[in-house]
């Protein structure tokens, strides 16, 4: 009788580790004590990629300012995906290299987007057809080509 129930309980103990969520990681968590003890005003570059390494990315228009992005989600099976922390460190720095501001943001700062609907074709796109057309007239001289 026990190995009855043992053999009818196995499924059920399998069945419930696949069903487990699985954890992803993405970046690496900042210690919130070495964060704290970089002082605004002088803490320079060096010592923000000594204590807390390289950044995860760096702003597009302003070279100065660092970014350290850490993000957890939880899988469970098939489902979608659901993120389940978000940590982004926003580290801003003067022209001489000096820190001067520490923004830190979190899953609850962000904001859901709707992307703008694509329009079904750009108007200054030509065809196929079009372009054949337009390179016939082309074919023996020395016209540049758009």
């Amino acid at each position: 009788m026990d190995r009855f129930r043992f053999l009818t309980a196995l499924p059920l103990f399998i069945l419930t580790a696949a069903c487990a969520p699985m954890v992803d990681t993405h970046g690496d968590a900042l210690d919130a004590d070495v964060l704290d003890a970089l002082e605004t005003g002088t803490a320079t570059r060096a010592d923000v990629a000594k204590a807390l390494g390289s950044p995860s990315s760096r702003t597009v228009f302003d070279a100065e300012d660092w970014i350290y992005i850490h993000s957890r989600q939880e899988r469970t099976a098939f489902f979608k995906p659901r993120e389940t922390e978000r940590d982004v460190v926003v580290l801003k720095f003067d022209r001489d290299g000096v820190l001067r501001e520490k923004e830190v943001k979190t899953l609850k700062d962000g904001r859901a987007i709707t992307p703008a609907p694509q329009s079904e074709q750009n108007e200054n796109s030509l065809t196929i057809l079009d372009q054949l057309i337009s390179n016939a007239g082309r074919m023996g001289t020395d016209a540049p080509v758009h």
